[in-house]
């Protein structure tokens, strides 16, 4: 019985539930088209708070969280595209992009690869969604740095691509992101 005490209390040693505060947020848009390429960024990204736990040198999440993205803030320069770009997304009955994060998983290969899964709700639409992750401690401050990207098309959430002097982008939108934990 004492031994079972013990393994327990290694256990409970050996896990460290993180208290996470999220710095910086950031994420950009990118989308190619035949006569102008155009990102859009968005830093005003309302977030749940990640609850992690460290454990044997990987981080484990540990409930699903939460990522808006309001679309009135996401900006290329251009107010005459932001306002087109709103249109497409569904603005205003639809006013944000929702995405759930699921899973976390930590590459066996890269201790600094995570994999994160979930799902991406644009225009009412959701579907299912795997990023690879780059997870690197800050120097000199206890955090961590997080940013990848993920590829989503405009055709798998019914969104018509945007046009310029009639010709349309390419289906495909690159998201990229940026976020610091401390």
């Amino acid at each position: 019985m004492k031994n079972v005490f013990v393994t327990i209390f290694i256990l409970i040693l050996g896990t460290q539930l993180l208290a996470i505060e999220v710095s910086k947020k950031k994420i950009e848009f990118y989308v190619e088209h035949p006569a102008k390429n155009v990102t859009g960024v968005c830093n005003e990204i309302q977030m749940d708070q990640p609850k992690l736990r460290f454990s044997n040198g990987k981080y484990n999440l540990q409930a699903p969280f939460y990522i808006k993205i309001p679309i009135l803030k996401i900006s290329s320069g251009d107010s005459d595209r932001d306002a087109h770009i709103q249109e497409i997304l569904g603005y205003p009955n639809t006013p944000i992009i929702e995405v759930k994060v699921e899973s976390i998983q930590s590459s066996k290969e890269n201790a600094e690869i995570y994999t994160i899964k979930g799902k991406i709700t644009i225009h009412g639409m959701s579907k299912d969604f795997s990023t690879e992750a780059n997870v690197n401690k800050l120097s000199g401050v206890d955090g961590l740095k997080v940013d990848g990207m993920v590829t989503l098309k405009f055709s798998e959430y019914a969104l018509e691509n945007p046009s310029l002097l009639f010709l349309k982008a390419k289906d495909d939108i690159q998201v990229k992101y940026l976020f610091v934990l401390k």
